[in-house]
């Protein structure tokens, strides 16, 4: 996951990093029902990787364009 909100990703990175979530998540808490695995995965925090990327690309451009640097200011604006 690093640097994943400053690169961008394809539709097949995304599902092959989904897929490694879940297999890791499913070896920590063993097999179970997909409702039961997205209830757990809420209750830690652990969101679907889509919606982590959004989040973390958020706060990696506020950061960027918080910055004193101009170029930083005027490539987070693009």
């Amino acid at each position: 996951m690093y640097g994943v909100e400053a690169c961008p990703t394809n539709s097949a990175d995304k599902q092959s990093l989904q897929f490694t979530l879940n297999r890791v998540l499913f070896k920590i808490f063993g097999a179970m029902a997909k409702d039961s695995y997205l209830e757990i995965s809420s209750h830690f925090g652990i969101y679907p990787l889509e919606q982590s990327i959004a989040l973390r690309g958020g706060k990696f451009l506020k950061k960027y364009s918080s910055s004193d640097n101009y170029l930083c200011q005027l490539i987070a604006k693009h």
